[in-house]
């Protein structure tokens, strides 16, 4: 059976999918944090050795502000102007306690260019890579996002519009 995806579909479940990722760890049947399948479980692929999982970070919560001040130095640093972009977490002057986001149109090779940068300076700051384009810190989640079609945006042609998330999960 053959199943049609629009692309803009196919880039709501490919974020979908990386959040999810991310969030396994978190809903594991045993709380270990491991979504990997235990031994006998019925699975069409063997499981493959992993390495280690590295220790949740530890220290004090990060702050909605200094999470802010990451995400824009991030994207200084992989060369995007942070004022270029737009977030929604901020509506007439109010903070979003929980939420940092930023979202812009830009050249899809502007973009293609910057998403490595950008994650090399998250993990630069602190952040771990938790899956491709997914971090995290303290209580903190990150999704990077870069789609050449939305439902959101009219794209021309050349056109990526480039997302960043972060949500703040709480003390676990």
């Amino acid at each position: 059976m053959h199943i049609r995806v629009r692309p803009q579909t196919a880039a709501v479940i490919t974020l979908a999918a990386s959040a999810a990722l991310v969030l396994a760890g978190c809903s594991s049947a045993d709380g270990s944090g491991s979504s990997a399948p235990k031994a006998g479980s019925a699975q069409s692929q063997p499981a493959k050795p992993s390495a280690k999982p590295t220790a949740k970070a530890t220290g004090a919560p990060l702050s909605r502000d200094a999470v802010d001040e990451e995400v824009r130095s991030s994207l200084r640093a992989a060369g995007l102007d942070p004022e270029k972009g737009k977030g929604s977490g901020d509506t007439k002057g109010t903070k979003n306690a929980s939420l940092v986001d930023w979202t812009a149109v830009l050249s899809t090779q502007q973009a293609d260019w910057a998403l490595p940068r950008f994650g090399e300076q998250l993990q630069h700051l602190g952040w771990r890579e938790t899956a491709p384009q997914s971090y995290e810190k303290t209580d903190w989640v990150l999704l990077i996002g870069s789609t050449k079609q939305s439902t959101t945006a009219t794209l021309k042609s050349g056109e990526s519009l480039l997302t960043v998330n972060v949500t703040y999960l709480g003390a676990g």
